[in-house]
This record gives C-alpha cells, structure tokens and sequence, in this order.
C-alpha cells in the first residue's frame, strides 16, 4: 500500500519497500489464512476474527509488523488503525487491516454476517443525546493487491491522514493471535459505546497505547499532532490502558495453559499409543521411535523457548513498571524535601523578623531612660 499524497499523509521511504512495490505484482498474494490473507473482502467483529485465526495455525502465526494511526479530516473527525499482518512463510506478503470502533446501529449485516460502513459522509459518533448504545469493533481486509486499500479507505472515510506509526523489530512482533486476543479482551471488558468515553478516539488511542506497553521494544513515529481531538478540540476519553493489559495477561496466560495442557495430552496419547502397539506386538521401526521422539523434543523445546520469551517480555514490562513507580517516589521525596527548606527559611525569617522587632523595642526603652536620666 502506497501512502500518497497530503490526503494520505508521508510515509517514510525504504529500500525493502521499495523492493516489494516493484516485486509484489509479479509474485502471488496468498489466500491461506481465514481473517487476514484472503480471496476476497472480509469484514468481521473483532469477536468472529478472534475465532477465526484462533481456528487457523497459518492465521495465527502472521505477524504485527506496523501499526498506522488514521483520522478522518471532516465532519467527525473519526480515528482508526491499519494493521500490517506479513506472512508466515510468504514473506514477500503483508496483509494490511482496518481496525475502528462504530456503533453497533451504524453497521447493516449482509448475508455472510460481515457489515460494510460509510464513515467518511456520516456519522460514526453516536449523538450526544444518546449516553451508551451497542459497540462495534470490526476489522477489515482485501487483498493487497494494486490500490485495493486505497480504494477502500477512500470509499469509506473519504478524506483522512496519518498521523503515527509503531513498528515492531523481526525479533519481536505480535503474533495475529496476540493481537486477536488483545482486541476480544477490549471489547469483551468495553462493550458499550458510550460518546463521552469509550468511543473512536479512545478504541484507537487504547489498542495504540496498549500494544506500546504489551510489546515495549515497538518504535513509535509522529507524523503529525491531533489525535484524539475534534477540530483541534480534545475529545474526552477513558483511560484504560492498564485496566486492559491486566485483562490480557490474564487470559494469555490461560490460554498458554490450555495449550499446554493439549500438547502434554497429545504427548501421552503418542506415548499410550506406542505402549499399545509395543504390547500388540506392531512393528515400529527404531528410526520411526526416534524420529517421532526429536519431534516432540522439538516442539518442546521451542514451546519452552516461547513461554521464556514472554515471560522475559512480561518481566521487562514489570522493571519498567517498576522503574516508574521509583522515579515518582523520587520526584516526591525531592518536593518534599523543598517544601521542608522552604518552611525552614520561613522560620528563620520569621524569627529574625521578631528579633528585629524585639531590638527595636530595647532601643527605644534604652533612649527613653536616657531622656529621663538626663532631665533629673
């Protein structure tokens, strides 16, 4: 996807994509991952997205690699995110996604369940009459082929800009399950649209904040100012960041157990099966026992390799944290401290003001008596 001219925003130029503009005609776009890389345009509830690539391994292997913060120039001045998804094993092929929160009466299901919006020409805000309604999150995708997504984007906000990016090293992208769950966690906790907090501005500035927080070493670029604001007014929000990073360790960390406890099942029912067949007198061959043994060693070995990874990325995000909370506790000694200076002077000033006073009443009583002793 070309971002292009000052309706588009400024994309900052590299040479791999570069490359990939040039290439990617010639090379096929993948349609092996239900939710991300498809045939054809799927719009889905970031609910039905979840279960989707949770339900496909390719799917859920695909990879975060940028994230693009998008806000609608007219009318109200509506903010979303684009996803770049890349491909597990095509890596010439980057999925891009849209990602924004609407009310729920806004969109009109067509038969396959997924809902098409016109953002661009009508409201996304539910009137200020209206305190909370239904929310919907959805997620977007066609193939990324030519100016299919700017197409779209065109059609459905009409004029809008760019105004950041995050982008997330090799070593350390979100898988699209992560993200899957990450979005499912927001709306399940934030169902409601509610104008006055949980609207657009605060979907965007959420899911943005969070990712920053959840995956700390993404770099994060501005490319203008105004987010989260309405014709340069700010628009007021909930701040639920923490509440939200809190909601997703918890239900990783269960799923993660649940995969666990799958893997260490399969293990045994291989292990029974080949007791079974040991005892039956079935012939395996050695190099077969093996073979299926280094597999599971393998698997093994890098599903512990991942669960020391995120623990490493939890832990990194807890020093943070804790980092933080010291530096606060610093900053507070240090006014303290001033204060207490501060009240220290007063007091000096205070008494060398009485001093003053006390002298000065001394003189006088000493000239007196020096006025009466010369008149005797």
């Amino acid at each position: 996807m070309a971002f292009k001219g000052s309706k588009y925003g400024t994309n900052h130029f590299s040479i791999r994509g570069f490359l990939a503009a040039i290439f990617r005609p010639f090379m096929s776009y993948p349609s092996d991952a239900p939710g991300v890389f498809t045939s054809g345009t799927s719009e889905n509830g970031v609910e039905q997205w979840n279960t989707l690539v949770s339900n496909n391994e390719i799917s859920s292997q695909c990879q975060l690699e940028r994230v693009v913060y998008g806000k609608c120039t007219k009318s109200k001045e509506h903010e979303f995110l684009l996803l770049h998804f890349r491909h597990p094993t095509q890596q010439h092929a980057v999925a891009i996604m849209v990602l924004d929160r609407t009310t729920r009466k806004d969109s009109t299901q067509n038969g396959s369940g997924s809902s098409r919006h016109r953002v661009g020409r009508s409201s996304c805000i539910a009137s200020p009459s209206v305190s909370e309604t239904s929310a919907y999150d959805s997620i977007f995708t066609t193939p990324n082929k030519g100016s299919a997504i700017d197409n779209y984007l065109s059609g459905k906000y009409d004029s809008f800009k760019y105004h950041g990016t995050l982008d997330f090293p090799a070593s350390a992208r979100p898988s699209a399950i992560q993200v899957s769950v990450l979005l499912s966690t927001l709306s399940t906790h934030f169902p409601l649209y509610h104008v006055y907090q949980y609207q657009c501005y605060w979907y965007a500035h959420t899911v943005w904040e969070a990712l920053k927080k959840l995956f700390p070493d993404c770099h994060e670029t501005t490319l203008c100012e105004g987010r989260s604001c309405w014709f340069g007014v700010e628009i007021g929000r909930a701040d639920s960041v923490e509440v939200i990073c809190r909601e997703y360790h918890t239900r990783w960390a269960s799923i993660e157990n649940a995969a666990e406890e799958r893997r260490k099942a399969k293990e045994d029912e291989a292990r029974q099966l080949r007791m079974e067949g040991l005892a039956e007198g079935q012939a395996q061959s050695q190099a077969q026992i093996n073979q299926a043994l280094a597999r599971e060693m393998a698997a093994t070995k890098k599903a512990d390799e991942e669960t020391r990874q995120k623990e490493e990325a939890v832990r990194k995000v807890e020093e943070a944290t804790r980092k933080a909370d010291e530096e606060t506790r610093q900053k507070e000694e240090a006014v303290r401290k001033v204060e207490e200076a501060t009240r220290k002077v007063q007091e000096a000033e205070r008494k060398a003001e009485e001093y003053r006073v006390e002298m000065n009443q001394m003189r006088a009583r000493m000239a007196q008596l020096e006025r009466q002793a010369e008149s005797y």
